[in-house]
């Protein structure tokens, strides 16, 4: 039997002579004709998945060896028809992240959305897109498991943290892999991401770490938060507040009308509708699923035709201790939860600093921050640094060289820090220091808001006839005052424009607004600089609630269950004294309900307090988001007598799997009495075995922390491990001083660095005193081990 080949066939059999042709069976042929038209295309391991049709997309199983991973990763491809025969061409990649309970090739037995190819998904499927337009999608395996590991349904290393994989780093050395392999478009403007429920999580994730790497990400139903990072300290990751490290990015969200995760999504959206315009989001009648596929897609192709630009002045926010993003490279020694914060970052400088929790979380002092920037600079030239730290308290000047590709290593700390660099020529160098609301205690919606704000000079020389001026980029605000003077500011002094700006907002239900602020000076010099307000509806008063200071009650604790413990730290009275830490209850039928209390009272959270605990919801409704409450922590001096406004919000369960009510008032707190409170421990941990430090809280002033270490006999009983003889018990004296191993002087955290003590287990005791003699002994800590220092 002759066959005669096509002419697609034929360019690429064209070492083959009529009479080899000839001589070949159809089969011998038809394998023949499939090598080659595959040669140089595919991965080592790469296998076919679907049927031949010439005219759809070729779907293949591959894997790779991953160095990030130290194993093989597979992953699924889908190639345009004509890949094999335009071997010329080449395409833009779409990543795809697949849900829980799925995997790089489906769902584990019977899924609740396949969405691959043939009819699946009603037809709107990856390979019917792929099979109609110029465009390479490729499925991400999830997997989170080791081999001798009991299977794990839960991909990506979220929700819950379980092993050091890290799939952010995975996603850049895959992308690579991808890069070199097959005819991409390697660059950001053609790279794009996407992913359906815990794979939306993943591609919003990838898109706010990676704006550097990605153009687009669509996100079909996904998570909104959950825990993420690293093994040893993961921390609670939301989107919400990640809108700006999404700037150049096209993002998109579809939801379904019935998906369980709709409520999630109202909240994220009062976020993001506002204060991201390039956000879209669109709502099908559809339950979980990957719903509009193409209609996702097709926004993702209209990017590459035309993505945002990248942004000139930046903001970034990332969970990892290290990072580099737009050509920068962070590195810090943060070994707790926390976020690094890069905000309004341009050639000019930048603003860092370093916190538990966003958006206001407790500043980390203690932890070291290098920022070593694009090589945007002349290579091997001086540069004036001034770093002003917080709000104008302190300033240091130093000169900084540059490397020889025009980089520069700039050396601070977690506190909150306003970086300028100057070169050679003089220069003022604006920015916004602190943003004060004068007439309200938050900004309420549908009132006048008084704005007040200090401005930092930077720069190296002054800065005459300064004028601010507000604009809304949000909407449903209005400015109605948006100009304000300032004379004259000298270099590294803050100073407050003079007047007050006035804003308003009339949308309700909108958690954040966006403003620029547009300074200029007599010299014609101009700085722009965006900033949030956070927004909060008119709510009634609650009087009926509780004070808990340290007494024990029951709490509701993930949405059904109760705790029933000690709650606050203080008396136990149920009333606000001077350095209690409170928690403001709040009772739905018999049950009491910690809340998440919000105020701007500078006698509440006065020294870097600020305190917050998630209740997780995880086992109630299996999606992953928290309900959160706080801990306000009360200043001991001068704060008796005074009334505070909070304004409150707790979670309820609703009716309907996945709902959850919010519940918004505002309580009227009398602090009354004194303080008879001890200082709190927040967190101990040993660095390196042989340095204690301990985060500790008072409304008054620390005045003594002392840790006392007695042998374990007991744990110390390794086999085949030679131990001295038992040790002698002994006490350190923890040090906020910046010395004896204290990283940086008065930021709370409190160290010493062991010395002259052989290697042992101890039981650790921490005892705390403050400066008005309240003292408590805390023996919860465990046992440590310390390394050999003798």
């Amino acid at each position: 039997m002759r066959i005669i080949p096509d002419i697609a066939a034929a360019e690429n059999t064209n070492q083959l002579s009529l009479t080899e042709v000839e001589s070949m069976t159809p089969v011998q042929y038809a394998l023949r004709t499939f090598c080659f038209l595959l040669a140089g295309t595919l991965a080592t391991g790469a296998r076919s998945a679907d049927a031949t049709d010439s005219a759809q997309a070729k779907v293949f199983d591959g894997y790779h060896y991953s160095a990030v991973f130290a194993g093989n990763r597979n992953f699924r491809i889908f190639l345009p028809p004509n890949y094999a025969t335009e071997t010329g061409k080449h395409y833009p990649v779409i990543y795809f992240f697949h849900g829980w309970n799925q995997r790089y090739f489906g769902s584990m037995g019977k899924g609740y959305s396949d969405y691959d190819k043939d009819d699946q998904n009603g037809g709107d499927n990856i390979q019917n897109f792929v099979s109609k337009h110029d465009v390479i999608v490729v499925k991400v395996d999830g997997l989170n498991r080791f081999s001798v590991d009991p299977q794990n349904l839960s991909p990506y290393n979220v929700s819950t943290v379980t092993t050091f994989r890290q799939f952010p780093t995975y996603f850049k050395e895959f992308v690579g892999y991808i890069d070199s392999h097959y005819r991409t478009i390697p660059d950001r403007e053609h790279r794009a991401v996407s992913g359906l429920s815990m794979g939306g999580f993943m591609s919003f994730w990838l898109a706010a770490k990676y704006p550097d790497m990605i153009s687009a990400a669509g996100n079909f139903c996904g998570s909104t938060e959950f825990m993420a990072g690293p093994l040893e300290f993961p921390t609670e990751y939301a989107h919400a507040e990640m809108f700006d490290n999404v700037r150049g990015v096209s993002v998109r969200m579809h939801n379904g009308t019935r998906d369980r995760l709709r409520f999630y999504h109202q909240d994220f959206n009062r976020y993001w509708l506002n204060v991201v315009p390039q956000y879209e989001f669109h709502p099908y009648d559809a339950s979980h699923t990957v719903c509009g596929l193409h209609d996702m897609f097709t926004f993702i192709m209209q990017t590459f035709e035309s993505p945002l630009p990248v942004p000139s002045q930046w903001d970034h926010i990332d969970l990892y201790p290290c990072f580099d993003v737009w050509g920068y490279q962070v590195e810090t020694s943060r070994t707790r939860a926390g976020f690094t914060i890069l905000e309004n970052v341009n050639r000019d400088g930048f603003k860092v600093a370093v916190r538990s929790f966003l958006p206001d979380g407790q500043r980390m002092p203690h932890v070291s921050v290098t920022v070593k920037t694009a090589p945007i600079y002349l290579a091997n030239q001086s540069y004036q640094i001034t770093d002003v730290t917080g709000n104008g308290r302190t300033h240091n000047t130093y000169n900084v060289t540059s490397d020889t590709e025009g980089r520069l290593a700039i050396v601070t700390d977690g506190d909150l820090h306003h970086i300028g660099i100057n070169g050679g020529n003089a220069h003022a160098n604006l920015c916004l220091s602190e943003l004060t609301i004068d007439n309200m205690p938050w900004a309420e919606t549908g009132k006048e808001i008084q704005l007040s704000i200090d401005l930092i000079n930077k720069g190296n020389t002054d800065a005459h006839a300064i004028t601010g001026k507000l604009i809304p980029l949000s909407e449903g605000v209005k400015v109605l005052k948006d100009t304000a003077g300032l004379q004259h500011l000298a270099p590294r002094t803050v100073d407050r424009l003079a007047g007050t700006l006035t804003v308003k907002n009339n949308k309700l239900g909108i958690e954040i607004a966006k403003f620029e602020l547009l300074l200029k000076d007599q010299q014609g010099n101009q700085w722009r600089e965006e900033f949030e307000l956070r927004l909060k509806d008119p709510v009634p008063e609650i009087t009926d609630f509780e004070i808990a200071d340290g007494r024990q009650v029951t709490v509701v604790e993930a949405a059904v269950d109760s705790m029933t413990g000690v709650v606050g730290a203080g008396n136990g009275d149920g009333i606000a004294n001077p350095g209690e830490t409170i928690v403001i209850l709040v009772k739905d039928g018999s049950n009491y309900l910690r809340t998440n209390a919000y105020t701007l009272n500078p006698k509440i959270n006065a020294n870097n307090n600020a305190i917050r605990v998630s209740d997780r919801w995880q086992n109630y409704d299996h999606i992953g988001g928290s309900a959160k409450y706080t801990q306000p922590v009360i200043a001991s001096s001068e704060s008796a007598g005074e009334s505070v406004w909070f304004y409150v919000e707790y979670w309820l369960p609703g009716k309907i799997s996945g709902q959850h009510l919010i519940k918004k008032g505002k309580v009227r707190i009398d602090i009354t009495g004194e303080d008879e409170t001890a200082p709190q421990i927040q967190w101990v941990q040993v660095l390196t075995h042989d340095r204690i430090e301990a985060k500790i809280d008072d409304g008054s002033g620390v005045e003594n922390v002392t840790a006392k270490l007695v042998p374990n006999t007991e744990k110390s009983t390794i086999p085949h491990v030679q131990w001295d003889t038992v040790p002698e018990a002994f006490k350190v004296d923890l040090v906020d001083t910046g010395t004896n191993g204290d990283a940086v002087k008065g930021d709370g955290v409190f160290s010493r660095k062991i010395e002259n003590h052989p290697s042992y287990f101890y039981d650790l005791t921490v005892e705390t005193a403050d400066v008005l003699g309240n003292s408590q002994v805390d023996d919860s800590h465990g046992t440590i081990f310390i390394k050999n220092t003798r």
